[in-house]
């Protein structure tokens, strides 16, 4: 993620090196409430969702790569182009990872 923030520095754009870490306001205030109002979904459910979400975000991503690849190279921007071909894998591992530990996990999680 750094890497990708220094080549956009080199092309005006200031981007933030790290990802967001903390939760949001507003997804502080839907748990808060979610407890205080003893809205506690099961546990499994809960794992599904989660993968879900990491699913999603790894195929957007996933796409964004491509896409920067797509752009870098038509602009001959060798050390971009790299950059997204090097990290682009680890994306679809993520993606992959999460796809399999759904279908580990949805069954078992779904029928009990």
């Amino acid at each position: 993620m750094t890497e990708l923030a220094r080549i956009g520095g080199d092309h005006g754009l200031a981007l933030d090196p790290t990802p967001p870490g903390e939760p949001g306001v507003l997804e502080r205030i839907r748990q808060t409430t979610s407890d205080l109002l003893g809205r506690r979904p099961e546990p499994g459910l809960l794992l599904l969702a989660d993968l879900r979400h990491v699913h999603r975000e790894a195929a957007g991503v996933s796409l964004d790569w491509e896409l920067l690849a797509q752009a870098a190279q038509g602009a001959k921007e060798r050390e971009l182009f790299a950059l997204a071909k090097r990290c682009h894998p680890d994306t679809l591992r993520q993606m992959r990872w999460a796809n399999a530990k759904l279908k580990e996990s949805a069954t078992q999680v779904l029928t009990s």
